[in-house]
């Protein structure tokens, strides 16, 4: 009776799911549980410094009454939150979900429920900040007179929290539509990702090119003090030119793959197995490389980062 029931609640299957049915696996070749293990382990490797770095990144932002007053920065720090929740909680669900579908425990579509909804949310969420930061350079960069009068603080902030409220009803909400269709259920995501990639690309080159130029001339005037000022407010700029980069590398292969095996429809179970854990863990690894990036080019922010380090060691 007992193999029974056990088998009976093994069909059901999970109201959210993954690209694949975490409760019915079959067909397994020797290659994916060691790829899934490499997952875990290198998941379980980098989510402590992916909550430590981000933690001192946005302490460093809050206690500095400049930087908190500063809109780039202030963003920063909501970006940072975005990325410090993937160390926090994220990936921990990830590691627990991958363990759990390798020795198919009982409660996998619980897991399997969190750890979808909160990879779409947190995705989602980080694409639109940083849509959010390259509109916010953008306006700056090319249209300052009207940065200066328009644009403020306290708007981006109700501009960011609207997104992640919107985000995190609509998103969560949409994985419930009873539709077994693919496009269905990917269409969100790739439209949220899709459309914040076309903001972030089309600002992100319109401020590079425009900074390159005025860097040439600033340089031809020869003037230090101009320089100094100016050559700093263009490193924010080519900081963001490298986190577009990042996420281009980590999140692209989401949006490839989500787009490829949309219109493709099936695939190879092995593909289909191991695919997602990859691409997750790239999105994952992203929020580690964003800090990473800001306190290396950032002198404000690599100095408080340097100094809380510093703090923490003694």
């Amino acid at each position: 009776m007992a193999s029974t029931s056990n088998q009976n609640i093994s069909n059901v299957q999970c109201p959210i799911t993954i690209d694949f049915e975490p409760k019915n696996i079959t067909n397994l070749s020797a290659s994916v549980f060691p790829t899934w293990i490499c997952l875990v382990v290198i998941n379980v490797v980098t989510s402590p410094p992916t909550v430590l770095i981000n933690s001192l990144v946005i302490w460093t932002v809050l206690e500095n009454k400049q930087l908190r007053s500063n809109s780039y920065y202030l963003v920063v720090a909501i970006l940072s939150l975005s990325d410090l929740l993937i160390g926090l909680v994220v990936q921990p669900l990830f590691v627990s979900l991958l363990i759990c579908i390798i020795n198919q425990c009982t409660y996998i579509c619980e897991l399997t429920m969190s750890c979808v909804m909160l990879e779409v949310l947190c995705s989602a969420l980080t694409a639109v900040t940083t849509a959010i930061i390259s509109l916010e350079r953008y306006l700056y960069i090319e249209h300052p007179l009207y940065y200066q009068t328009s644009v403020t603080s306290k708007k981006l902030m109700i501009a960011i929290a609207v997104s992640w409220v919107l985000l995190g009803t609509v998103l969560p909400a949409s994985r419930f539509l009873v539709n077994d269709s693919y496009w269905a259920r990917q269409l969100p995501v790739i439209l949220t990702i899709g459309l914040s990639f076309v903001v972030i690309l089309f600002c992100v080159t319109k401020i590079h090119l425009t900074a390159r130029r005025q860097m040439r001339a600033i340089a031809a005037q020869q003037e230090p003090v101009v320089q100094q000022s100016k050559i700093k407010e263009y490193k924010r700029i080519f900081t963001l030119g490298l986190i577009v980069l990042a996420s281009v590398a980590c999140l692209c292969p989401i949006l490839v793959l989500k787009i490829v095996g949309a219109v493709k429809g099936n695939w190879s179970d092995d593909f289909r197995y191991i695919s997602q854990g990859i691409y997750v863990t790239f999105f994952h690894l992203q929020s580690l490389i964003n800090p990473i990036i800001y306190s290396l080019r950032l002198s404000d922010i690599r100095t408080g980062v340097a100094k809380r380090l510093c703090c923490n060691r003694h």
